[in-house]
């Protein structure tokens, strides 16, 4: 980047787009790495300077959500952020408080003070989406290879407009996080990976820019979180898990690849790997994660032990229910067994301190050979006061609903039940929900002190 007073020569690439409609020669593409700092002042300032045009933020924008711009922050710096309230509202004031009688906007943002961050190894994010009018694209014959050129514009350029198609909240993250880290590094500068549609629509018209958020936020479906679930591990190399979110990772890429009774069963929808109708790869890791404590505290510290003592609870588990399966990937469970469905092994598996506390109990080492009896026989004893058997098997999935544990409040509900009946000295009959929560949370609370 170049500049001559309020002149601005950016160099671009201008990539060739044969998708682009023949009713549109104007309209140009390029790539760019614009500095967020001067982009937040061509955005929401200039040609207005000194006073900021906070009705330039808002174009086809939506109101902000601050939290997640804190949390943007976060995540760029791999640091949580102190005060963040006061900090918003000292970078940020004079562009966003203007606005805060408009419906749906407040100022300053009622956020909390402290926001964490996700953890990564190579904090990024994709490429922002802008549309400029009042520039223009000056090729360069000096380099060779590709279509290179300079994006040449005026800052007091009257109709100079910046606008966001997609990205505003990763603008103010980021512009967020270099404002802080120039608390301590004043000469620090980040440029973001730009996408700058020009002249798409005449200046005051959104139209187009419109449709391409449209297109970008809802017409294109994310993919789901097991599609990639699988793939954390590998993206880290050798690396040791940072937390207790990607340590459940691995154990449920363990568990879906190497040891235990769902190997080659757990789904991963989008690539039709797995059995239909048993529990999700994302929705695994995120049970595992909510018991991984219990298990470091119980000495199984290792990932080994710990995908171990894992899928020896799973086959207990399936060994109690009466209703084990061993199918392909190309086959299906019976429609009548529910022992697998994600609801069903999730709440299963909060009962893993209670798993961990019964063999202590019983003297029983937690793994060993006599693990899959001791807990297959308990676990049956907590179904039998559930009252979730039938026929010597688990109930199939007509009386599961009749149950109301499918619905609304059924999985907390299918939960406590569990748990109420796994500290029950007999059968648990009909309980309101209201009594049976409470129940459940005095037999979690008798567990964990009993577990210390």
């Amino acid at each position: 980047m170049s500049a001559y007073g309020s002149l601005q020569k950016i160099s671009v690439i201008v990539p060739t787009n044969p998708f682009v409609p023949v009713g549109l020669p104007a309209a140009r593409t390029c790539l760019a790495a614009l500095d967020v700092v001067k982009l937040m002042e061509w955005w929401p300032g200039r040609p207005h300077a000194p006073h900021p045009d906070p009705d330039k933020v808002r174009a086809i924008q939506r109101s902000l959500d601050w939290k997640r711009v804190a949390q943007i922050a976060a995540y760029l710096l791999q640091d949580e952020i102190i005060d963040a309230p006061e900090r918003i509202d000292r970078y940020f004031r004079r562009i966003y408080e203007p606005k805060k009688n408009d419906p749906g906007r407040q100022w300053p943002p009622r956020i909390p003070r402290v926001i964490g961050f996700q953890r990564s190894e190579y904090p990024t994010f994709s490429s922002i989406l802008l549309h400029v009018n009042g520039a223009r694209l000056d090729p360069r014959p000096d380099v060779q290879g590709g279509e290179v050129a300079n994006l040449v514009f005026s800052e007091d350029d009257q109709t100079l407009n910046f606008s966001v198609i997609d990205g505003q909240h990763r603008i103010n993250g980021a512009f967020l996080a270099v404002c802080i880290r120039r608390e301590t590094d004043p000469a620090v500068v980040w440029q973001i990976p730009t996408e700058i549609f020009l002249d798409l629509d005449p200046l005051g018209e959104v139209h187009r820019q419109a449709q391409i958020f449209i297109d970008v936020n809802f017409n294109q479906k994310k993919v789901d979180r097991s599609l990639v679930a699988d793939l954390f591990p590998t993206a880290r190399g050798k690396r040791d898990p940072l937390d207790y979110k990607e340590r459940a990772q691995d154990l449920g890429r363990k568990l879906l690849l190497e040891i235990g009774p769902l190997v080659g069963m757990i789904q991963i929808p989008g690539i039709k790997y797995g059995v239909k109708d048993v529990v999700t790869l994302a929705t695994l890791n995120t049970a595992i994660e909510g018991v991984l404590g219990d298990l470091f505290e119980a000495g199984l510290e290792s990932l080994d032990e710990q995908a171990q003592f894992l899928a020896l609870c799973l086959d207990a588990w399936f060994e109690a229910t009466g209703r084990r399966e061993e199918v392909l990937g190309s086959e299906s469970l019976d429609p009548e067994n529910v022992a697998y469905q994600g609801r069903v092994v999730v709440s299963f598996l909060t009962l893993v301190p209670a798993c961990l506390w019964k063999l202590k109990r019983s003297g029983v080492q937690y793994i060993s050979d006599d693990t899959i009896q001791s807990l297959a026989k308990w676990l049956r004893q907590v179904m039998q006061r559930a009252g979730l058997l039938e026929n010597n098997r688990f109930i199939p999935k007509g009386k599961f609903r009749q149950k109301g544990f499918l619905g609304s409040g059924g999985l907390a509900r299918f939960r406590d039940t569990l748990w109420t009946a796994a500290l029950a000295s007999k059968r648990i009959g009909q309980i309101k929900p209201e009594t049976l929560a409470k129940r459940a949370s005095a037999a979690r609370a008798r567990v964990r002190m009993e577990s210390m």
